[in-house]
């Protein structure tokens, strides 16, 4: 159980950051991203040549210049309708609602009968009443629908950052049956259908002949762009009406009349034509190029669709996932970041491939939205947790050991030996010698003031060595060597703090005889091997302490120099540890084997002779 709170340990943002995530995904918040991520990848694309069999007639400024302000008399689409004769298919995204006049009507009725395949386009308004919205579609005029080889809304959905992205295949709210689109109705009248054949195969596409159109539960389908306006061969209307145009150029090909015209504000933004117009050099994109994109669509076959909810959640938590266990394991925030980037490319580049090749549309904002809040949000607990513990630190230890273990102890955490584990090192006591007899007859404030000053010396002494301060029990000390920093040489180090501490002691001696004051002794007890060291103690009072047997023989030790008349002894235990005896100042000297009350075995002891610290005694 502790091994998986460990495993776990910091990763709690980034599981809360992807339940935030999906949720917010769930909802639709990250919607408007994902719409401009993938009109990117049609821009990242770039243009592509139009089909040459689908060619649009603007009706544009230099048309209406020439041939007057609209609407025109529906004679003139007659005379256009005889340039085009040798066209496949003619469709006109114009409605023609208005009644006209007989003349107009006759002479355009006749001209469409003659040319046999033209379609005409209807739009579907919405009007309020009785509380509710109806649906109320607006037809051409009879006599121009009878002679038409078939009719479709122009209506075109935009999503909700009112870009066009895909088209409603057929409406199903009027008729009771599949009712096709302007594109829609032009494929079928070229391919000679009758729209009366269109049905559902199954529930994700549309059949007619051996037409297969995939749709989505709206009826709609992601169309194909292959570049901004005027991607598709453009012709003028004046110019094809007055001539100057051959009618040879349009032979066999599929040709769509509407406005291009500012006065009649027929533009739409598609995904090449988003954003600032006059930087990217990106034109508004006429409303019947839509349809000219969406008939091309469905005569290649190149069709996008997007990726269901179970599709996109999974690449979600893949993504979740990949983040937070590359920041969990990088060393720094750089690397972090880096494999962050890496992952994100990845993700990226996964993307816009099963887009490109295989038109399949996958989110990436959001996933790419939560590698960077893992990011963050772990990268910003961890400087809060690694200052916390920092300060932990600092306090835990800043009373043992120098400020410059301490300094060491936070560049290397790692280093840190905290609880409840069993360690090899070396322990030091040393008291005092006769410390009762000297405190009797002196006031509180000068004891106080002589052990502050003893301490203060001897303190510094172990903290040169890298030693540990345990505690100050009256006028002893207990120290240890090799923790929280593990040292091989713990032992040689608490024994040359300990001759530094008899050398200092000596100098001390002279000072205090010089100024007419008693003298100290003290005796030192030296013993290694495996403690147990940890912070011990209550939430409201911790200590850094180390126990065991092996602590409880160096306090015997160092009580045992009163009956050896020595200053040092040393266990033949830590003899065993010390790994440089000879560069000790003076002679390891046995002074037999003794039994320690408590431990079954005798244990053999030394001291160190030096000429110092036989000064010092």
């Amino acid at each position: 159980m502790r091994g998986w709170v460990e495993k776990l340990k910091g990763k709690g943002v980034a599981f809360a950051l992807i339940a935030l995530v999906l949720v917010t995904s769930l909802a639709g918040v990250w919607e408007e991203l994902e719409l401009s991520i993938y009109d990117g990848w049609f821009r990242l694309r770039g243009e592509r040549p139009a089909p040459e069999d689908i060619v649009v007639v603007a009706i544009d400024d230099r048309s209406v210049g020439e041939i007057g302000l609209l609407p025109w008399p529906r004679q003139v689409h007659a005379r256009l309708l005889e340039k085009l004769k040798e066209a496949k298919i003619v469709c006109f995204d114009i409605v023609f609602d208005t009644p006209g006049t007989p003349e107009d009507n006759a002479a355009l009725a006749a001209a469409m009968k003659a040319h046999g395949r033209v379609v005409l386009a209807n739009m579907f308004s919405f009007e309020q009443g009785a509380g509710e919205m109806y649906q109320v579609p607006r037809f051409p005029v009879k006599q121009l629908a009878a002679s038409a080889a078939g009719i479709g809304f122009a209506n075109v959905p935009e999503d909700i950052d009112n870009v066009i992205r895909s088209v409603t295949s057929v409406d199903t709210n009027t008729y009771g049956r599949p009712f096709p689109c302007l594109s829609l109705a032009a494929l079928l009248a070229e391919k000679g259908l009758n729209p009366n054949s269109l049905k559902y195969a199954g529930n994700s596409s549309l059949a007619a002949g051996d037409l297969l159109i995939p749709v989505d539960k709206k009826n709609q389908v992601l169309i194909n762009f292959w570049g901004p306006a005027a991607t598709f061969q453009t012709y003028s209307y004046s110019d094809i009406l007055n001539g100057r145009v051959s009618p040879d150029k349009f032979a066999g090909k599929a040709v769509f009349i509407g406005y291009t015209s500012a006065s009649e504000h027929d533009y739409v933004v598609t995904p090449f034509t988003r954003g600032n117009m006059v930087l990217s050099g990106a034109l508004p994109t006429p409303g019947v190029e839509v349809h000219a994109s969406a008939m091309a669509t469905y005569l290649s076959g190149e069709f996008y669709k997007r990726a269901p909810l179970t599709v996109n959640l999974a690449i979600l938590l893949l993504a979740g996932a990949l983040s937070m266990a590359g920041v969990a394991r990088a060393a720094n925030p750089i690397r972090g970041l880096l494999y962050l980037l890496a992952v994100m490319a990845a993700v990226s580049l996964g993307v816009f491939l099963s887009w490109h090749y295989g038109r399949y549309w996958v989110n990436l904002a959001s996933p790419l939205g939560l590698g960077m809040l893992i990011y963050t949000g772990m990268t910003a607990e961890n400087l809060v947790r690694t200052e916390m513990e920092r300060r932990r630190t600092r306090a835990l230890f800043a009373r043992y050991v120098p400020p410059a273990v301490v300094a060491d102890l936070l560049q290397h955490p790692e280093d840190i030996v905290l609880g409840g584990m069993r360690v090899e090192l070396t322990i030091f006591f040393s008291d005092v010698r006769g410390f009762t007899s000297f405190s009797e007859d002196k006031t509180p404030e000068y004891v106080v003031q002589r052990l502050n000053e003893y301490f203060t010396e001897m303190n510094a002494i172990i903290f040169k060595h890298g030693g540990t301060l345990d505690k100050y029990m009256g006028d002893g000390i207990m120290a240890f060597f090799g923790a929280p920093i593990h040292y091989e040489d713990h032992a040689d180090r608490a024994l040359a703090a300990s001759l530094e501490m008899l050398e200092r002691l000596k100098e001390l001696n002279k000072k205090w005889e010089e100024q007419g004051e008693p003298l100290f002794n003290i005796g030192i007890g030296i013993n290694s091997g495996p403690v147990v060291v940890g912070n011990v103690g209550s939430p409201e009072r911790m200590d850094y302490t180390i126990m065991g047997g092996e602590v409880n023989l160096a306090s015997r030790l160092e009580s045992m120099n009163k009956e050896y008349k020595t200053n040092i002894i040393i266990s033949d235990r830590a003899l065993k540890y010390l790994k440089h005896k000879e560069k000790l100042p003076g002679e390891i000297t046995l002074l037999g084997e003794t039994s320690v009350r408590g431990m079954v075995e005798k244990v053999l002891i030394y001291t160190v002779k030096t000429e110092k610290a036989s000064e010092a005694e």
